[in-house]
């Protein structure tokens, strides 16, 4: 095949795989989060195994079904006191509005301006409420997604004993068969430390943000320990956002800037010393991705998927470069992705 051939082949797949993420948006996402919650419970069935009580020797069925119990109970849990605090600041939400009011038009007349110039002078259409409310219905949208990938997921468990069957009725030769078990060896364990340590990052990041915020007195305390813990899995802005957001909250609430200083200090000091030195340790070359490529995966899977997209975009785009670094034609493009040029 001639250079230019290769070129176009290369763009017609690369605009086909675009527009299959695009319009196959509804359909992939809940397929998607339906893989990462088995992957989840088949993770947490595997540290159970190793139990002494429990042990290799018990049953597979019945550990992998404590394993979901647990797992679900546990999204279940978290889902239902995250929604209640929402309903909280929908309710609370005046009150902190009056407060901002006042702390803007104190700032405004230290500058040397007259009362006339009020937050909601400048704040025309910006309805807090409306916000809160939107926030509510797509908590209660993604519930209801949930259903799906939960009935996703069931199939897959029920259906994964079967995996290793069907990779050896596709009667694949030798080498190819080994080196499609290498290669989901290698998927397997690298996806594996990433979730294992960055869920252990930000579960700790999330628990000693709760006690920061608690200590400081900032409402909602949960439902902002929780944000913590799912913003660190976006790349670089999720750390930035989850440090705001609490901040942010204490600067409303209060009248005085020590609670806002003990939460921007608190909870930045927590995701410098976890997000910024201790992960980026435990990862190693676990991933072996550039740092400009998860940027650049991040802005596009934000795009294609929202926020769904932005929270996965490293495992996907690693499986990506592991998938491309597998033949010879797209195996340079891998090269290219990677963090030190080794595949």
């Amino acid at each position: 095949m001639l250079p230019l051939q290769k070129i176009t082949y290369s763009l017609a797949l690369a605009c086909l795989f675009i527009c299959l993420m695009v319009f196959g948006k509804v359909l992939l996402v809940p397929v998607v989060l339906a893989f990462v919650l088995w992957y989840l419970i088949n993770a947490v069935d595997q540290v159970m195994r190793k139990l002494p009580r429990i042990g290799p020797a018990s049953p597979r069925g019945i550990s992998l079904s404590v394993a979901a119990v647990m797992v679900l109970g546990i999204i279940i849990l978290v889902g239902n006191l995250v929604g209640q605090q929402i309903n909280d600041m929908i309710d609370t939400a005046p009150e902190y509005w009056i407060n901002l009011e006042l702390q803007f038009a104190r700032v405004m007349t230290r500058f040397g301006y007259d009362e006339a110039v009020t937050l909601k002078t400048i704040s025309e259409g910006f309805d807090v409420n409306g916000y809160l409310l939107g926030l509510l219905t797509y908590f209660t949208s993604a519930t209801r997604q949930f259903l799906l990938v939960l009935l996703y997921t069931l199939f897959l468990l029920v259906e994964q004993h079967t995996f290793p069957r069907k990779l050896a009725a596709l009667d694949l030769p030798r080498h190819r068969r080994n080196q499609l078990m290498q290669v989901l060896g290698k998927l397997n364990l690298a996806i594996r430390a990433y979730v294992g340590v960055k869920f252990a990052a930000s579960f700790a990041t999330g628990l000693l943000s709760y006690f920061v915020i608690e200590y400081a007195g900032v409402d909602f305390a949960v439902l902002w320990a929780f944000s913590i813990f799912a913003l660190n899995f976006i790349p670089t802005i999720g750390s930035i956002a989850a440090t705001i957001l609490p901040s942010l909250m204490a600067l409303v609430q209060f009248d005085y800037l020590t609670p806002f200083l003990i939460v921007v200090i608190g909870v930045g000091l927590i995701q410098l010393s976890i997000g910024g030195l201790l992960e980026p340790k435990l990862y190693g070359d676990a991933l072996n991705i550039s740092p400009f490529v998860i940027i650049f995966s991040l802005i596009l899977w934000g795009l294609l998927w929202g926020v769904v997209g932005m929270l996965l975009c490293v495992p996907i785009t690693f499986t990506l470069i592991t998938f491309l670094a597998q033949f010879r034609g797209t195996r340079p493009v891998a090269v290219l992705l990677s963090r030190r040029g080794r595949v």
